[in-house]
């Protein structure tokens, strides 16, 4: 996997938000204790160290995660049987008609 989900992105997101200029340090130090449990969206947070790493966290510029965010904002804005996320419900979405 290389890059992460938006349940992920949302996770970078609010981690970011809430700890400052020096939030990637912040997530590194609770991921290296586990204290990462107790912080909102953890198990997403979880899933980015699993799955992407440490590494990948470091790399990782402030331009993705800020255009992370504007794709996460057009994804919500969307009517939900559009979002790219599966959802089934029979209904067509507005660009299909």
């Amino acid at each position: 996997m290389d890059d992460p989900t938006p349940a992920m992105w949302r996770a970078l997101l609010d981690f970011r938000a809430r700890h400052g200029r020096y939030w990637k340090r912040a997530l590194s130090l609770k991921w290296m204790n586990g204290s990462d449990e107790f912080e909102p969206f953890s198990a997403s947070l979880r899933m980015v160290r699993n799955q992407l790493g440490p590494t990948w966290l470091y790399a990782l510029r402030p331009a993705s995660l800020d255009a992370a965010a504007r794709r996460l904002t057009d994804l919500d804005s969307q009517p939900d049987n559009c979002r790219a996320e599966p959802v089934v419900s029979g209904e067509p979405c507005a660009s299909d008609q």
